[in-house]
């Protein structure tokens, strides 16, 4: 199975992937693929706070949500799991409570992915989920600028060269 969520993102079937993407742009797509998939048994996993369950159109019958509160319950549903295609929505609060989970959430998602597709969403990267992107099978950034690796310091502490975007004063 495939699943084109842009036309830059083609999904396929036994992947892990990390999604980094505004919802504004994600939530016409995603709503369009849900139609695709009615035949298919969907799982969409949020945890406190969903940026957008309100904005997903619930028209498709095989399409079950849960919410997460803990990354123990995450876990919990991915072990349980027997869906072809799994969208979590990432949440950073249950990323930072425990520190052996950032280690077993992606081998959850590997051993759920054998059978279909898993797909972790965020609006943007931060380090639990650079984590996290380190052992998926792709990572996509749609309308967003790929975090750059740090710059390099000069001995004295100062970046070698400007900013993106900004200029020096040459004297005259």
């Amino acid at each position: 199975m495939e699943i084109e969520l842009h036309p830059t993102v083609l999904l396929e079937s036994g992947t892990f992937s990390v999604l980094v993407a505004p919802p504004e742009m994600l939530v016409p797509r995603l709503n369009a693929v849900l139609r695709e998939l009615e035949r298919f048994l969907v799982l969409y996993v949020c945890g406190n706070y969903s940026r957008l369950l309100s904005r997903v159109h619930r028209s498709c019958r095989n399409l079950e949500i849960r919410r997460s509160f803990t990354a123990f319950q995450l876990l919990q549903i991915l072990e349980e799991s027997h869906h072809t295609f799994v969208f979590i929505e990432y949440d950073p609060t249950l990323f930072s409570e425990e520190r052996s989970l950032q280690r077993c959430l992606p081998r959850a998602c590997r051993d759920v992915a054998h059978y279909g597709i898993v797909v972790i969403y965020a609006p943007e990267m931060d380090r639990y989920l650079r984590l996290l992107a380190r052992d998926a099978d792709r990572v996509f950034h749609l309308g967003v600028e790929p975090p750059q690796r740090s710059e390099r310091r000069s001995p004295a502490g100062r970046h070698t060269s400007p900013p993106p975007g900004q200029t020096t004063l040459e004297v005259s």
